[in-house]
């Protein structure tokens, strides 16, 4: 049906009505005539139909005999758009110009996106596709795809495999990065050491000997697995002792925040906006000096998505930035101590499993200040070279 259409249009079609007279006769002439008519409806005694520009003309002959007025409504289609706008060459060439350019750019790479990537940043994985050729704006047809991929693979550290797909105007990086491997033990001896005090609730030894036991207390420094065997025959020898040692242990920290701080408040001085067309820049507009000012580059935006058109808009902002002192309530300072101390805590014990914890809140009219004290499961195990 779709395709029906199409041709409908390409050729060029004619909506009429026909009046009057006896219209039963006039589709009866019309059928010998070979005019083909279709979507035709009816409304008080007035037939409308559609039909093409030679079933239009040769309907004169049939609406004479059968008494019918013929008028057409109007005219659709490509053949009729071209001679209304036949003396505005402009539009032509317009629309040449416009299908050219299209054509074109769709040979072109209008997006460039990298998939997979956690470790390896972004734009060091960029700088090496774009030494090896691949860059915003360049045809597809000149692409190796494989060649360069083989290419980065060798420049790009921590990356165990890297493919470049191209798909339509976009070009895709897709990576796979290198895991992190548990090493198995460093080539010089070593002895594991207690690195807080504690008693001992898993001890695990994998290469070594064992200098304690599950239960016993140990205090800081104290020898978990030494590095040091003893032979059959009495001599010894030296490895890198490796053992998973864990230990119930005493924690502690607080968090301060004061009262009073000095921050810097934020005025937007100006805003410079550019069009971005593929790797080419167009500034819409005089761009701001700096002057001491702090400059604030916010990001980059496609425009009708990046895909459908290779524009966008790069945005940059500056700021002037005038220090204030700022007094916090009782409420916002209790809020910042308890961030503080939530965000200590992730970042000393993520590791450990809290068993037991008393918290304390100081609250004065300078600071406020959040202690705890509580035990956790904790791994103290910590190698250290034998000298």
């Amino acid at each position: 049906m779709l395709f029906v259409r199409l041709m409908r249009f390409l050729r060029g079609y004619i909506c009429f009505t026909a009046s009057e007279g006896f219209p039963e006769r006039f589709l009866n002439l019309c059928n010998q005539a070979g005019v083909i008519i279709w979507e035709t409806t009816w409304h008080r005694n007035i037939m409308a139909g559609k039909t093409d520009r030679r079933g239009f003309a040769a309907m004169h002959d049939c609406a004479g005999p059968a008494g019918v007025v013929l008028r057409a409504h109007c005219k659709r289609g490509l053949p009729f758009f071209l001679y209304e706008y036949r003396k505005r060459v402009g539009l032509l060439i317009g629309l040449v110009v416009c299908v050219a350019t299209l054509a074109v750019l769709s040979g072109m790479v209008w997006t460039i996106e990298v998939q997979g990537n956690s470790l390896v940043p972004t734009e060091e994985i960029l700088r090496v596709m774009e030494e090896q050729g691949l860059r915003l704006g360049v045809r597809r047809e000149s692409l190796d795809a494989r060649a360069i991929s083989e290419a980065a693979h060798e420049q790009l550290p921590g990356v165990s495999w890297i493919a470049l797909n191209l798909r339509g105007s976009s070009a895709v990086i897709e990576l796979r990065e290198e895991l992190p491997l548990r090493p198995s033990g460093p080539d010089e001896p070593q002895n594991i050491v207690a690195a807080k005090s504690g008693q001992i609730r898993v001890f695990e030894l994998y290469q070594g000997s064992a200098e304690t036991g599950v239960g016993q207390g140990v205090a800081r420094g104290s020898l978990l697995a030494s590095g040091r065997i003893e032979n059959a025959d009495e001599t010894f020898r030296y490895v890198a002792a490796d053992a998973y040692v864990v230990a119930r242990t005493n924690i502690s920290g607080e968090a301060l925040v004061v009262r009073r701080s000095t921050v810097n408040r934020v005025e937007l001085r100006r805003t410079h906006y550019s069009l971005r067309f593929l790797s080419f820049s167009v500034p819409l507009g005089p761009r701001p000096r700096a002057d001491g000012q702090l400059e604030l580059h916010t990001g980059f935006t496609w425009l009708l998505g990046g895909r459908l058109m290779p524009l966008g808009l790069n945005r940059r902002s500056l700021l002037d930035l005038q220090p204030q002192e700022r007094i916090k309530n009782d409420r916002q300072l209790q809020l910042a101590a308890a961030a503080a101390y939530f965000a200590r805590l992730h970042r000393e014990f993520r590791a450990a499993q809290v068993i037991s914890q008393e918290v304390v809140i100081e609250l004065t009219e300078e600071h406020c200040r959040i202690a705890m004290n509580g035990a956790a499961y904790e791994n103290i195990g910590l190698a250290q070279p034998i000298g």
